[in-house]
């Protein structure tokens, strides 16, 4: 079965991020994946930011040393997109919770909620963070 290529929908998706935020980025074309943008540290971004698509259907969001694998792309675009929108906003953080484990996690209604866990957090709900990246 033939596999939609979501390129043009991942690129449509980044653009939007980037203009509602008045970012700037770069596009690169020398990585393993499909789609990478680049956004350096910029008056909205205290951190340099990347996303990409890659497997087809994988959107990524990473962040220092955080990276995110959301999939497949038709189910989880509209959270995506809200996730990156909380964290031009800082109402997202990654929490650091082991030496390579991280939880990324949205505010709602004043508190946190785990909505990943990345590095071999095989139980990231349960483990609390020792310290946090933020924007």
């Amino acid at each position: 079965m033939a596999h939609r290529d979501l390129t043009m929908e991942a690129e449509a998706l980044f653009q939007r991020f980037a203009e509602r935020h008045g970012l700037q980025y770069t596009v690169r074309s020398d990585v393993p994946i499909e789609v990478f943008w680049e956004f350096p540290e910029q008056p909205k971004l205290s951190l340099p930011l990347s996303l990409g698509l890659q497997n087809g259907d994988e959107l990524n969001f990473g962040v220092s040393d955080f990276w995110s694998y959301f999939f497949p792309f038709p189910t989880v675009a509209e959270h995506f997109e809200s996730i990156l929108d909380a964290w031009v906003e800082g109402n997202a953080r990654v929490g650091i919770t082991g030496r390579r484990s991280r939880i990324l996690q949205v505010r709602k209604d004043n508190v946190w909620e785990t909505v990943y866990g990345a590095g071999g957090c095989i139980w990231p709900f349960r483990r609390k963070p020792r310290a946090f990246v933020t924007n």
